[in-house]
C-alpha cells in the first residue's frame, strides 16, 4: 500500500492504518524489529501522518511522512526529504535516524523526543485568549524569544544562499507539490487538489461571485484568483531568485526544546533550493492569519461565530466577527515579527540585486491564497457548516485579492 493510501486510511480507520504502517516498517527497516505502531491524533496533520514505533528492545521512535495525490508523478527521488541540506546550511533541524525518500513510499524515523510542537503551544495561547481575553505573558515572551532566534537563522540562511537559478531547474521542485501541483492536473489519470475539492456544483455557484467582506470590496473573484495563481506559480522562463529553505516550516513542523528554549524544525519533505518569494509562504500563512480555529478546528466556531451573508445577483456580502486582530492579536504580532526579521531583509536584498519582479506582491498574495484553499476542502459539508465554509472562503479571498480598503495582508505588503 502506498503512503498516500495509508494517509487517507488513517483519517477513517486509524487501527487499520497502524497495521499497514507496522508492516511497512517491518519490511523496509527490518533491523529495528518494530512490534507496534501508534498514530498520533493531530489537527495540524492535514496531509501527513505521525506517531510512535515500539521495538522488541523497548526502544521508542517517532515517525512522520507527508503524502498526497499525484506525488509519484511529480516528485523525484533524491530531491524529496533533503533534510541534510538544511542541516548543512545551519538551520536547527531534527535529523532522521532512518529514512526512505522514494515518492510513494517515503517514511522518516526520528529519535523519540518528548517535546511539544509550536502549534500546540501557540494554540494554548489562543485558547486562553478566547476564554479569558489575555495571554500568559511569561510563556508568550519565552516563545517569542525562541521564535526570534529561529526566524533570524532562517533569514541568515536566505541571505547567505540567495542566488539566481535557471527557471528550468525549478520545474520539478518538491515545493511545487504544495502550490502549483495542487492547482493543475499533471498527468491524465490523476486529478489535482483543485479538481478534487472544488470540481462540483457547490463551488461553481460561488467561483464567479464578487465579494464584499466586512465592508471591503475585493477586486477578484475566486475563479480569477485561481487563474492568476496557476499562471504566476507555474513554470516560468529566464532566471529566478532562489534560496535554501525548509519550505513547509509551519508550527506543526517545529518542536519546542523546553530545556534549550529554542525551536527545532523537522519533516523537511520539500527542503532544498526554492524560489526566494515562495520559501517562507507556508510559515507565514499557517503560523499567523490562518488562526484561530477557522481552518484547523471549525467546530470551535460553532457557538462563537456571528456571520451574516446577503447575496444579490453575483455579489456576496459577508459580515463576520472573526477578524484576526480581535480574535488573536498574538498572530498579528507574529506576522509583524516575520516582516521585520525575515521579509524586509529578503525583499531589500532582492531589490538591491535587481532580482525583485514587478509583480512580487501579487505573487505573494496568490501563494498565500493557496495555503488555506488547497490544504483542506473548505466547502466539505461533512466537515463544515455553511457559515464555516463561507468564513473560510472569505478568508481565502482576503489573502488572494486586493480590496478597496487595506486589510492585514495589504498593510503587511505595504510595510515591505
Amino acid at each position: 500500500m502506498k503512503m498516500f493510501e495509508i494517509s487517507t486510511l488513517a483519517k477513517t480507520n486509524s487501527a487499520q492504518a497502524e497495521r499497514e504502517i507496522l508492516v511497512f516498517v517491518q519490511n523496509n527497516f527490518p533491523d529495528l524489529k518494530a512490534t507496534s505502531v501508534v498514530i498520533n491524533e493531530s489537527k495540524v496533520s492535514l496531509n501527513s501522518v505521525n506517531g510512535n514505533i515500539e521495538t522488541s528492545s523497548g526502544t521508542k521512535y517517532f515517525f512522520k511522512f507527508h503524502a498526497e495525490e499525484g506525488e509519484t508523478s511529480t516528485l523525484r527521488s533524491g530531491e524529496y526529504y533533503n533534510t541534510k541540506v538544511l542541516y548543512d546550511a545551519g538551520l536547527p533541524v531534527v535529523m532522521p535516524l532512518f529514512e526512505k525518500t522514494q515518492p510513494g513510499s517515503q517514511f522518516l524515523i526520528y529519535e523519540y523526543l518528548e517535546l511539544p510542537t509550536a502549534f500546540d503551544l501557540y494554540e494554548k495561547q489562543d485558547d486562553r485568549y478566547e476564554a479569558a481575553g489575555s495571554y500568559d505573558s511569561v510563556e508568550l515572551e519565552k516563545l517569542f524569544r525562541g521564535e526570534e532566534e529561529f526566524l533570524s537563522t532562517v533569514r541568515d540562511i536566505y541571505l547567505k544562499t540567495l542566488q539566481m537559478t535557471p527557471a528550468t531547474k525549478l520545474n520539478n521542485l518538491p515545493l511545487n507539490q504544495l502550490f502549483y501541483n495542487r492547482l493543475t492536473r499533471r498527468v491524465k489519470e490523476e486529478s489535482c487538489r483543485l479538481e478534487l475539492f472544488y470540481g462540483n456544483a457547490r463551488f461553481d455557484d460561488l467561483k464567479n461571485a464578487q465579494w464584499i467582506i466586512n465592508g471591503i470590496r475585493y477586486d477578484q473573484t475566486l475563479a480569477q484568483i485561481i487563474a492568476d495563481a496557476q499562471k504566476m506559480l507555474g513554470p516560468t522562463t529566464g532566471e529566478v531568485a532562489t534560496v535554501i529553505g525548509h519550505g513547509d516550516d509551519h508550527n506543526g513542523n517545529k518542536f519546542y526544546d523546553v530545556a534549550q528554549k529554542k525551536f527545532l524544525a523537522f519533516d523537511a519533505a520539500f527542503a532544498g533550493r526554492q524560489p526566494a518569494l515562495l520559501s517562507f509562504i507556508k510559515a507565514m500563512a499557517h503560523n499567523t492569519v490562518l488562526h484561530p480555529y477557522w481552518l484547523y478546528d471549525p467546530a470551535q466556531l460553532s457557538s462563537k461565530l456571528d456571520l451574516k451573508m446577503e447575496r444579490k445577483g453575483n455579489e456576496i456580502s459577508i459580515t463576520h466577527n472573526w477578524e484576526t486582530k480581535d480574535r488573536s492579536p498574538m498572530r498579528l504580532q507574529m506576522l509583524a515579527m516575520q516582516k521585520e526579521i525575515v521579509w524586509k531583509p529578503l525583499i531589500g536584498e532582492l531589490r538591491k540585486r535587481g532580482a525583485l519582479s514587478k509583480d512580487w506582491q501579487e505573487y505573494i498574495r496568490k501563494a498565500l491564497f493557496c495555503c488555506p484553499f488547497l490544504v483542506l476542502n473548505l466547502i466539505d459539508p461533512t466537515k463544515r457548516t455553511p457559515e464555516q465554509s463561507l468564513l473560510a472562503l472569505a478568508k481565502s479571498v482576503e489573502l488572494g485579492s486586493l480590496g478597496d480598503k487595506a486589510n492585514d495582508i495589504d498593510e503587511f505588503l505595504r510595510g515591505l
